[in-house]
């Protein structure tokens, strides 16, 4: 078994063992007794609070839901409900653009590679009815949120959420192909400029483990021919996402994404391929994100508020 936590508050001990017993979590309370001793000199003994080694990830989201440093915040025109961490990464509006291009209907079966706390499997989930999202990350606390948020969201019978690392992936991932994969990876090569202190930041932003090649090639080899892949990333590494993918992709398309409609540079771009598609160079258009008054545009609003799909071309 493991420690999740220790108190010498009655009321917080009895909350979480109750928060933890609604999910089905079996809790082991060990010192209750040396407590008990204590308490006549108004002493209170720490309480370890323990749970299967199986459990341990589900009862620690659990916790920083109890202990308030997760927050719950609705996205999608309150279609969504995403649990973060308070501190840390927070998803933003790129894992909705990037659902709503993928071409997914009633049956497929998607991954969402580096999925975090299910941002974009989530947005893919309600705007596609009928279809199942498996989405994997190297970090494990971020899977038990989002794994909390399925449930959250009556959206667990088609949402499955695994702890993967795409540079080691175990036999069972290895196997499966589906009908489109989709990933907001770290934009960053390992090495790049001043690497963020907080963990969970750093390896959303830099590559760590794998680095693009290997997401890459890890996408490409869990794809049904006449699959699609899409992934957001820097503008300027584009052009090297299309020379990995190489000729086993064709029908290539790129969404710009124009902060504003004022010249500045592109800093974020959508690429879609199709596995298996004759390569007939790359189409492309532009979205303007933000209108002159910083608000959304109407195109934006309709897929960050109203769930509408986002044509690549």
């Amino acid at each position: 078994m493991r420690e999740i936590t220790r108190s010498n508050d009655p009321v917080f001990l009895s909350y979480l063992q109750a928060e933890l017993a609604a999910d089905g979590i079996e809790v082991l309370v060990l010192d209750a007794f040396a407590s008990s001793v204590l308490e006549p000199m108004n002493v209170t003994a720490l309480q370890r609070v323990m749970v299967g080694d199986d459990d341990y990830w589900r009862a620690w989201a659990v916790l920083e839901e109890a202990e308030e440093r997760v927050t719950e915040d609705a996205i999608m025109g309150g279609r969504v409900t995403l649990l973060q961490p308070k501190d840390g990464f927070r998803a933003a509006v790129d894992p909705v653009f990037l659902a709503a291009c993928v071409p997914a209907r009633a049956k497929d079966q998607v991954m969402d590679c580096g999925t975090g706390t299910g941002a974009a499997a989530f947005s893919l989930a309600v705007r596609a009815k009928d279809i199942s999202v498996t989405g994997i990350d190297v970090q494990p606390e971020l899977i038990a949120l989002a794994a909390r948020a399925a449930v959250r969201n009556d959206l667990e019978d088609r949402m499955d959420f695994q702890v993967i690392d795409i540079a080691e992936p175990p036999p069972s991932v290895q196997t499966r192909l589906f009908d489109h994969v989709m990933s907001n990876p770290p934009f960053l090569p390992a090495g790049h400029g001043q690497p963020p202190k907080e963990q969970a930041r750093l390896l959303a932003s830099v590559e760590s483990t794998a680095d693009l090649a290997t997401w890459l090639g890890f996408m490409s080899d869990r794809l049904r021919d006449g699959g699609t892949l899409s992934m957001i990333h820097r503008a300027e590494r584009i052009p090297e996402i299309v020379s990995i993918l190489g000729d086993g992709f064709g029908a290539l398309k790129r969404l710009k994404l124009q902060p504003v409609d004022d010249g500045r540079p592109v800093k974020r771009a959508i690429l879609q391929a199709t596995k298996g598609a004759a390569n007939g160079g790359i189409s492309e258009r532009t979205l303007v994100v933000h209108d002159a008054s910083g608000g959304f545009t109407a195109e934006a609003d309709a897929v960050l508020r109203d769930a509408m799909p986002l044509a690549m071309s």
